[in-house]
């Protein structure tokens, strides 16, 4: 194992200079936001009817990592205002979240390259042409990269190199109509030494992680779409077992005990995102019906349920201490409150967002936002007035209070 593994999950102070942010990073996500910025994401403007970006951004030390439908890039921009830092080739738009480990920066593109890059001074460390376009981020292991392309084939490649391990090629069910399939494919989640990936048949398989083979597979997308495109989440479930919770577009959401590969249990609802786990064993789904649920992951019983009234599919929902915040892609952005799904703070900008597709980046008290009209928003959780501004009110005014 190379040195720079060691330093796995650590993250660099400032790899791309010496000046430091204002954000404090040590202050939590813990209170309804505010607005800090939004800035359109630089490069072609695209036509707004056709505009989705399903790219969702990265904050890592004083940056943001984002792709953008219009250009063939992945930008790098400065947490404090959107200022452009930086674009990094790409084979093509970059339309999926970039993934940061250790010193090494990974991303792919619809062209169906998988690149890697130095964090350090960007460096490309290695590229791989995989033929297909790539619309999911890809898993990053010990010693390989796994990526999943929409012609259902993974890929495992070397983490140092880049050179092919092993490839799947998955043999859909012939009854599956390819005139329906939908586009994309989800990232693989690792499962011991297993990986679990969804396929547009509505197939979840589990591969061996060294040899790629099949393990075994089990049928459970259904409907008029029953692709998988949502990766699985694995979680601890009842009697240490290990569960996989599954979605197929349409339908349904099931949790499915890995070992027997019995469905625990099932909802008629379907998702393009992965559930999110929470405390008190409580799994958060946004479904394609513009309805958040909060369910127990042992038994199903469904705690609470948020409809946004969009009608619309919504993010994936990103936890934080203030609640879950989501997005609907006919829509605005929300905060929730996990106890009782109650809605706690929303945003829409209306004609400005178009909607969000891409979950959101969230990082000490800012969350980004990428929505469908291309445009980037920053919004900070507000820092409380300093003791000495209080004690001098009637001296001098107290300028800030956002930042």
């Amino acid at each position: 194992m190379a040195s720079w593994w060691a330093t796995l999950g650590l993250v660099a102070s400032n790899m791309q200079g010496a000046d430091v942010t204002p954000l404090a990073d040590d202050i939590a996500f813990d209170a309804a936001p505010v607005l800090d910025w939004r800035v359109p994401l630089p490069g072609p403007k695209m036509s707004a009817s056709i505009h989705t970006e399903a790219g969702g951004p990265l904050i890592h030390g004083n940056h943001i990592y984002v792709g953008t439908a219009s250009d063939d890039v992945l930008l790098v921009l400065h947490r404090e205002d959107g200022r452009l830092v930086t674009r990094l080739e790409a084979s093509a738009a970059v339309q999926s979240t970039p993934v940061i480990v250790a010193d090494r920066l990974f991303y792919t593109d619809t062209a169906g390259t998988t690149w890697c890059r130095s964090l350090e001074d960007y460096a490309v460390v290695w590229s791989h042409d995989g033929g297909a376009p790539i619309l999911s981020a890809p898993t990053v292991l010990s010693d390989r990269v796994v990526v999943a392309n929409v012609e259902n084939v993974l890929v495992a490649l070397d983490v140092q190199t880049g050179a092919l391990v092993w490839r799947h090629a998955q043999r859909l069910d012939p009854s599956r109509s390819t005139e329906l399939e939908l586009y994309g494919a989800p990232a693989p989640t690792l499962a011991g030494e297993l990986l679990l990936s969804g396929f547009s048949d509505g197939s979840m398989v589990a591969l061996d992680l060294e040899s790629g083979t099949v393990v075994w597979q089990r049928r459970v997308g259904e409907g008029q779409y029953p692709d998988i495109i949502a990766e699985a989440l694995v979680i601890e479930g009842a009697g240490g077992t290990t569960d996989a919770i599954v979605s197929g577009y349409t339908e349904p959401l099931v949790s499915i005990e890995l070992e027997s590969r019995n469905v625990r249990w099932r909802h008629d609802v379907g998702g393009a995102f992965a559930a999110v786990m929470g405390a008190e064993r409580r799994i958060y789904h946004g479904g394609n019906d513009g309805v958040l649920r909060a369910i127990d992951a042992v038994t199903g019983a469904i705690a609470w349920e948020w409809d946004s009234e969009t009608e619309a599919a919504l993010t994936q929902p990103v936890l934080t201490e203030a609640g879950l915040l989501v997005g609907a892609s006919a829509g605005g952005f929300s905060l929730i409150d996990v106890d009782d799904g109650s809605l706690a703070w929303r945003f829409d900008d209306g004609y400005e967002l178009a909607g969000i597709t891409a979950a959101a980046a969230v990082h000490g008290r800012q969350a980004v936002v990428l929505t469908n009209a291309g445009n980037l928003y920053s919004f900070v959780v507000p820092q409380e007035e300093p003791d000495w501004a209080a004690e001098n009110a009637g001296m001098m005014p107290y300028v800030g209070g956002g930042r």
